[in-house]
């Protein structure tokens, strides 16, 4: 919100030493063509990147690269004018980004773009009028995009659609009248699971195998209308784990085949009413990573191969009730990667093989008791991209590891000295990395890290450097 607000005075504002490129010549209408903040939502489609960026003359749109300024366009004024269309959610299927955007005539509805601006279209308007029907958590399963959209008279239902109007159906009939909550799309192997609101059972786990007569409730978790509170739904193989609150336990854990008898909670980690609190799901082979709290530990990293017996501490790295977890957990070269403290040090990136002895910190990077805070995980290739705090005279800017302390660095000083760039959505373009950061004057741009190890930014600086 605070990049938009400032977007008024893009054109205005001071760039960044990075931000230049001194060997090419750049004229002011392209300069104000390109220079665009707010980059989201970055989703490949055919060598490019599509993402939604907002500008001063057109508000927030689709976007396309390739990583060049040459490269780097607006995709379609989707909503002509100032005002944008809103653009969100992107995700890939079968040729084409899928988001959800406003023309200004239509509400929010399903859009897709083949990364023309001919071929950038409404699916369909679902719920006609201003209002829109909203589409949201928009996810591949089988073959067919899956979402959940609101048409107006049955409240938020999962729908399908592989591209169409014509084959654009409701999935969900979940009787809970207009106010319908449908959320959480996960896919479990042969099964979409979700959660949803009815009249009778409050907010549980729902099922579809992507046919409404095969759209049905799991398992009244609370039975009643109070909710069991599910989150963190997580797919190993084909089952799924998530944490619930039974009105018994308190939130922990639980596992579901999809089926009422195979809906179970996996083992109550803090006996009694008090909660363990599982979070960071993470899947490795077949076995359940997370961390939690079990009274006497603290939050510590624990692993499930689905039973009770087999749910198991995997190692207390910073010993007594305080806890060391505090990220959420990556997954790279069959190993765990998180942020964590042994009590000494801050929290800074750990790896684990779900051995206590293979757990062990990767480097301290903002040395001492201060916290170097790895965050923001993505795993690219062979190595590591998050963001951290190198602590000293540099703030949280964008680091890369290869699971070793000599091959965990920082990549670019781009908010110089203690302001932060607070870098996220690394992805892969070709043999390069893109991802966003703030430029250290409050402005979030889009940026390149090259495979020759320069880090450019993509689109032109806000303003000439001064001479």
């Amino acid at each position: 919100m605070r990049a938009l607000c400032l977007a008024a005075f893009a054109l205005l504002a001071p760039s960044s030493a990075l931000a230049q490129d001194p060997e090419r010549e750049v004229l002011p209408e392209q300069r104000q063509r390109l220079a665009f903040i707010a980059p989201s939502g970055l989703t490949p489609l055919g060598g490019r990147m599509v993402f939604s960026a907002f500008h001063v003359a057109t508000g927030q749109e689709l976007w396309v690269t390739d990583g060049s300024n040459a490269g780097t366009t607006l995709l379609k004024d989707i909503r002509p004018g100032f005002r944008g269309s809103f653009p969100a959610g992107q995700v890939a299927f079968k040729g084409h980004v899928y988001t959800t955007a406003t023309d200004g005539t239509s509400g929010l509805e399903l859009w897709r773009t083949d990364g023309t601006a001919a071929g950038t279209t409404q699916v369909i308007d679902l719920h006609p009028g201003e209002e829109g029907a909203m589409p949201n958590e928009l996810t591949v399963f089988r073959d067919a995009l899956y979402f959940v959209a609101d048409d107006g008279r049955t409240g938020f239902q999962v729908w399908k659609t592989t591209g169409d109007a014509k084959s654009t159906t409701r999935v969900s009939a979940i009787d809970a009248g207009p106010r319908a909550l449908t959320r959480q799309l996960t896919v479990a192997g042969p099964r979409l699971f979700f959660t949803a609101t009815t009249r009778a059972h409050g907010h549980e786990l729902w099922v579809t195998d992507g046919t409404p007569e095969h759209t049905r409730l799991v398992k009244d978790i609370r039975p009643g209308i109070e909710d069991a509170g599910i989150q963190n739904l997580t797919a190993v193989g084909n089952d799924l784990y998530f944490t619930a609150h039974d009105g018994e336990h308190g939130v922990e854990l639980w596992k579901s085949d999809g089926t009422a008898q195979g809906t179970h909670l996996v083992k109550d980690l803090r006996p009694g009413a008090a909660p363990s609190r599982p979070a960071h799901l993470a899947a490795l082979g077949r076995t359940l990573y997370f961390s939690a709290d079990d009274g006497v530990h603290g939050i510590e990293l624990w692993k499930t191969d689905g039973t009770a017996k087999g749910t198991t501490l995997v190692k207390d790295i910073r010993p007594g009730p305080s806890g060391a977890v505090s990220s959420p957990i990556a997954v790279m070269g069959g190993q765990l990667y998180f942020a964590a403290t042994d009590g000494v040090s801050g929290a800074e990136l750990w790896r684990s093989d779900g051995t206590a002895a293979g757990t062990v910190r990767v480097k301290d990077i903002a040395p001492g008791a201060e916290n170097g805070s790895p965050a923001r995980f993505a795993v690219i290739g062979s190595h590591l991209w998050f963001s951290a705090n190198g602590g000293g005279t540099s703030g949280v800017e964008p680091w890369t590891s290869d699971g070793t302390p000599a091959g965990t660095r920082a990549v670019a000083d781009l908010a110089a000295g203690e302001r932060h760039a607070m870098p996220q959505g690394f992805r892969a373009l070709g043999d390069a990395v893109l991802f966003v950061a703030d430029d250290g004057h409050g402005n979030e741009r889009l940026w390149m890290r090259r495979k020759d190890g320069r880090v450019t930014l993509v689109g032109d600086p806000l303003k000439e450097r001064l001479r």
